[in-house]
């Protein structure tokens, strides 16, 4: 796991504040801000969003439903909308971020609590216990 994965892994599971994480993205270049992206939307297929989710968490995330990563995220097939996503103009990207993070908190949270809730092997679920490579 990279440092960027653990940072994402611990926005998402409430270990670092969400305030902060957003400070964190949006003190990034560009392209970074992009790499960082490319990740989570790696790290949110695997967590399997499902549609109600992607709903929860434009309220939880307090973006307007009528901003466009709300719009595409819930108007489109997964994949789909975050290929769209990836590709909106640098001033859409904070509010990807914000609004990724939620969906992943959602529905890894979910996974953690159905899937391992009787523990598990991932290493993004045991943050406590493991190391990251650097990249």
């Amino acid at each position: 796991m990279t440092r960027t994965e653990h940072r994402l892994n611990r926005i998402a599971q409430g270990y670092i504040d969400t305030e902060k994480g957003v400070a964190w993205f949006e003190a990034l270049p560009e392209g970074d801000r992009r790499r960082v992206l490319r990740s989570l939307s790696h790290m949110l297929a695997q967590s399997h969003p499902q549609p109600q989710e992607v709903q929860e968490a434009v309220l939880r995330s307090g973006l307007k439903a009528t901003y466009t990563p709300c719009v595409v995220m819930e108007a489109k097939e997964f994949s789909d909308a975050c290929g769209k996503v990836l590709s909106l103009p640098n001033d859409e990207l904070v509010k990807a971020f914000r609004l990724w993070m939620a969906i992943f908190s959602i529905s890894d949270g979910r996974r953690r609590a159905t899937d391992c809730k009787n523990g598990c092997t991932h290493e993004w679920h045991n943050l406590r216990l493991m190391t990251f490579r650097r990249v």
